[in-house]
């Protein structure tokens, strides 16, 4: 009975123990829970000041630019070849003279005989004794003025008979026509120069004229169609 009695009298005092435990631990665990709470409004009225954050403004990366002194070299000019080494530019009125006359004076020779028209007439371009333009060296000749006040060559007193023989200038043939340009157009570049040997005058086969006999007057060759002559 009296071991009964101390039983329950030290359950009772374990029991008031853990009551003043669990009371400590309680009081304990809402002291942190205010601190907690203290630290965190503490800390909400220091960082927070009522302002909201700035956004971030993105700019466009800058496109950089570089500068030079250096100019672009200008592209070469390109200019034809004229006769012999030289380099001349030729009009298109000179190219049409020259045709005219490779046309009128030998378009049923033979190809080599058409280019060595083409290469007396450049010759007496480059002669002393002859003028000093195309133009001017195949249509040389004696002049008058007709009864419509007109100046025109004399008939019969051409240095190249076409230009003077009263017929039509005009080509009629348009295949030999454009074969005389195409000759022109490469004896002018220098193509072929020197085939009649420096020649400045030349006949057809079939004739003989006087001025063969003249004194500087040295045969050179026949070419095609043609005897060829260098004066002098």
């Amino acid at each position: 009975m009296k071991k009964n009695n101390r039983l329950l009298t030290g359950l009772k005092h374990l029991g008031r123990k853990i009551r003043q435990n669990i009371q400590t631990i309680g009081d304990a665990f809402v002291v942190l829970i205010i601190a907690l709470t203290v630290v965190g409004i503490f800390r909400f009225i220091i960082v927070d000041d009522g302002s909201k954050p700035k956004p971030i403004k993105e700019t466009a990366p800058v496109e950089q630019t570089y500068e030079t002194n250096e100019e672009a070299e200008p592209e070469p000019e390109y200019v034809p070849s004229g006769p012999g080494s030289t380099e001349e530019t030729w009009s298109e009125q000179e190219n049409e003279c020259l045709s005219l006359n490779i046309y009128h004076e030998s378009r049923s020779d033979s190809f080599a005989g058409r280019i060595a028209v083409a290469d007396v007439t450049l010759n007496r371009v480059d002669s002393n004794l002859f003028p000093n333009t195309i133009c001017e060296v195949v249509k040389q000749a004696n002049m008058r003025t007709n009864w419509k006040g007109n100046v025109v060559p004399v008939r019969g007193m051409c240095h190249f008979s076409w230009f003077c023989d009263g017929l039509s200038d005009e080509p009629m043939e348009l295949d030999a026509y454009e074969e005389a340009q195409i000759i022109a157009e490469m004896s002018l570049r220098g193509g072929w120069r020197g085939i009649s040997e420096g020649a400045t005058h030349y006949h057809a086969t079939y004739v003989t004229p006087n001025w063969i006999n003249d004194r500087g007057m040295v045969p050179v060759g026949r070419i095609g169609a043609h005897k060829f002559y260098r004066w002098h």
